[in-house]
């Protein structure tokens, strides 16, 4: 009788406990949730910092501008594509376009009785080819057309570039274009930056964004651990967790969450060093790829090593400030250096070494805004108008001098 007395104090004891220490919690959980509630109406974050980048003259076409995009981002505005993951879903706004094949529409300059016979380019890119930071007519795409047609080329430029894509995307989705018989005059690739950022995600070279998201989901609704994920979604939900990962954050014990949990089936390269090389080898291969291809579909192709704000010389106040809004991850800075130091390197052993095989076509533009003072970025490798020119207008210099086969001259004009 007596031990049943201690087992039932027992019981009493640990629900007593149990019940106080769920209290605490939800008192503690209604507390965080009502500071949280009250801090939103005098602290509002600004996710798209961007509107006040210095490189917009009008502050209230870009304020209008990041409203579209804020509203463009955070609605389901993506699609399944086979063999490259995503694509956008078609839209019509005042800024933004997308086309019904889920592609940024670009403004071609092409003569009415020159229609069919213009020279068709493709661009190929991550976010700053699709035109992050302006409008469509003022992507690199559209301003490469525009800057073609100047220069006596009736061109039908088709932007391909979409958010997050690497390098290995873009010749997939050239080769998915070949497959149907969709053969353009000359293609464009502009990359660097999405290669690098993905091998400092994942500590592999070539991944796609985020690779580590399709491996977790694959085979995800037959497996035991979907249950799992949904609960971990809720607690993370929860206003105590959301504190206590800013103070992780905030005291630097806590930061990022896309390194914690590497790939199952891919060993990472632990080693930055080997890690940076890893993404330069693996970006000319890409490039070798394209060539072997155009030698055989009959068109011209142009590389780009795009440039990021690591590199200008002369950052204006908001620049400087910008590099710690957006993506201020620890060691990033130094693994885009590093790595942007060696594809340096290894293009100078190309045209130096007879055994690599040379590549005319490549062309690193890290460097072109390094001595320009005027604002050019609205986050550490997107721009505006003003640095989407430079680099339109750049290319435009290399492609007037392909062959005069794969491109086709305005009928207006004569040859440049």
């Amino acid at each position: 009788m007596k031990s049943l007395k201690l087992i039932f104090r027992a019981i009493r004891d640990i629900w007593l406990i149990f019940g106080i220490a769920l209290a605490i919690f939800i008192a503690i959980e209604a507390g965080i949730s009502l500071a949280f509630y009250l801090r939103s109406f005098w602290h509002t974050p600004d996710p798209n910092f961007r509107h006040k980048a210095d490189t917009y003259t009008d502050a209230a076409w870009a304020a209008k501008y990041y409203k579209e995009i804020d509203a463009f981002e955070h609605g389901k505005t993506m699609r399944w594509q086979p063999y490259v993951y995503w694509r956008r879903k078609p839209r019509n706004g005042e800024y933004i376009n997308i086309t019904p094949e889920g592609l940024r529409k670009t403004n071609n300059y092409i003569d009415a009785e020159a229609t069919g016979s213009a020279t068709k380019v493709f661009i190929f890119g991550g976010s700053t080819i699709w035109g992050l930071g302006a409008d469509d007519d003022h992507t690199i795409p559209s301003i490469f057309a525009r800057e073609a047609k100047s220069k006596g080329i009736n061109s039908e430029v088709i932007n391909f570039g979409q958010y997050a894509y690497v390098s290995t995307q873009g010749v997939i989705e050239l080769m998915l274009q070949l497959q149907k018989g969709n053969i353009p005059d000359a293609v464009i690739f502009y990359d660097g930056v999405n290669d690098t950022f993905g091998a400092f995600q994942l500590g592999v070279p070539g991944l796609p964004f985020d690779e580590i998201r399709r491996e977790r989901e694959f085979n995800l609704l037959s497996s035991s651990e979907l249950k799992t994920l949904a609960v971990k979604a809720e607690i993370n939900k929860l206003s105590t967790m959301r504190f206590l990962d800013g103070a992780l954050k905030k005291f630097n014990f806590r930061h990022d969450n896309f390194q914690s949990i590497p790939l199952q089936y891919e060993k990472p390269i632990t080693d930055r060093k080997t890690l940076a090389r890893a993404v330069i080898e693996r970006y000319f291969n890409n490039i070798r790829l394209v060539q072997a291809l155009s030698e055989y579909y009959g068109f011209s192709c142009l590389f780009y090593w795009q440039p990021v704000i690591y590199l200008k010389q002369h950052l204006t106040e908001y620049e400087r400030n910008s590099m710690e809004l957006d993506f201020n991850y620890p060691g990033m800075k130094e693994f885009y250096l590093e790595t942007y130091a060696f594809l340096r390197q290894y293009a100078q052993s190309l045209k130096k070494n007879p055994s690599f095989p040379y590549i005319p076509n490549f062309h690193d533009i890290s460097s072109i805004f390094d001595d320009i003072r005027d604002p050019i970025f609205v986050d550490f490798n997107h721009m505006g108008e003003r640095g989407n020119s430079l680099i339109a207008r750049r290319m435009i210099e290399d492609f007037i001098h392909l062959p005069k086969e794969n491109r086709k001259t305005s009928v207006h004009h004569d040859e440049p």
